[in-house]
């Protein structure tokens, strides 16, 4: 396996926008490029093969325009837990070219624990309630990177 990043407790595999048409997966991905401010998160989608969804994918030029270059690419099975995932990215990330409303805090929780990511369930829980909690910007540093 290639490069992989660390994202909400799962592992995510690095894939060049060119490679996408070898994955007939379905899968939660983000379109993103590192440089050297961390990882940019420019959208956030779900698919049951994402060999066909890039092949003609409405944010793909937006995206590239942004600098991105890679889709972030997690395998998931069952559609319900990719769209919980899904939810739960646009409310963690917040990626720009969502046209989507962003999920409220309390569909974030409910995907959040769906998934079983206690972690974020609490932060957007906390959120709902008012408390400060300081939410994921589109960029973030320092990822953890696994090399296979």
């Amino acid at each position: 396996m290639g490069r992989q990043i660390d994202i909400l407790g799962e592992m995510f595999a690095f894939v060049a926008f060119g490679e996408t048409r070898f994955y007939e997966l379905p899968c939660v991905y983000l379109m993103a490029h590192e440089d050297a401010a961390g990882i940019n998160i420019h959208y956030a989608g779900q698919t049951a093969k994402l060999k066909a969804r890039y092949a003609g994918h409405h944010q793909l030029a937006a995206a590239k325009a942004l600098g991105a270059t890679h889709a972030l690419v997690l395998v998931v099975p069952e559609l319900r837990d990719r769209r919980e995932f899904e939810t739960m990215l646009r409310w963690h990330f917040r990626p720009p070219l969502n046209m989507e409303e962003c999920p409220t805090h309390m569909q974030a929780w409910r995907a959040a624990m769906h998934c079983g990511k206690h972690d974020v369930a609490l932060r957007a829980k906390a959120a709902h309630l008012g408390q400060t909690q300081p939410m994921q910007a589109a960029t973030f540093n320092q990822p953890k990177i696994a090399r296979g």
